[in-house]
């Protein structure tokens, strides 16, 4: 290859990266592709051992969690033992489920509330992918929120997904929350226990 052509090869690599970036930004927002991309490596960080060709997967949850506390701190809002409130199935072709569940949790500045969502999920063995919706309670106050997850089974049954959330509220004792975006680790192990940790992203 002459150096006219590898030059016209080059930039048109640069090209289609930085039109890529371009569009990707266009359509998520700049703020969404970048809690996307920073995410992303954060928690490559604490990563299962993922190997697909022979069905070898295995979590490590604790390592994405130390990943996270040290870039964000400790987690602003935790969750344990979620009980299920429904479960539906929307579609055979993509397989796809609807599940609804209410969980105890305590946020920081706000105190203990309640968590009502429902999340359709999207399967592909091992992988899952999400979106849901609720409303987090405290007393007469109520936030709400949209989130988007992805995640897989490993070969032990325990599941762990890794996703972002973004919260509305005009209630007073909730406006701190108001247009945050939060990252959140959610685990549901093979026997029978779950937490999910968020993180605020500043």
């Amino acid at each position: 290859m002459n150096s006219n052509n590898r030059l016209s090869l080059y930039i048109a690599t640069v090209s289609f990266s930085l039109t890529t970036v371009l569009l990707m930004t266009l359509l998520l927002g700049p703020d969404d592709f970048i809690v996307s991309q920073t995410y992303a490596t954060l928690i490559s960080q604490g990563e299962s051992n993922n190997t697909i060709g022979n069905k070898t997967i295995s979590h490590d949850p604790k390592s994405t969690v130390a990943a996270m506390v040290t870039a964000f701190g400790e987690p602003f809002y935790e969750l344990t033992d979620a009980v299920d409130t429904g479960k539906e199935v929307v579609s055979l072709d993509p397989q796809q489920t609807k599940d609804s569940y209410i969980a105890q949790g305590y946020m920081v500045g706000i105190g203990n509330v309640t968590e009502h969502g429902t999340y359709v999920s999207t399967y592909s063995s091992p992988s899952i992918s999400s979106t849901g919706k609720g409303m987090i309670v405290k007393g007469d106050n109520v936030a709400t929120f949209t989130a988007t997850d992805t995640g897989e089974y490993d070969n032990e049954g325990n599941l762990f997904l890794k996703g972002s959330m973004y919260f509305y509220s005009d209630s007073e004792d909730m406006e701190s929350i108001d247009g945050k975006v939060g990252l959140y680790l959610y685990w549901k192990g093979n026997n029978g226990t779950d937490w999910t940790k968020t993180w605020l992203w500043e």
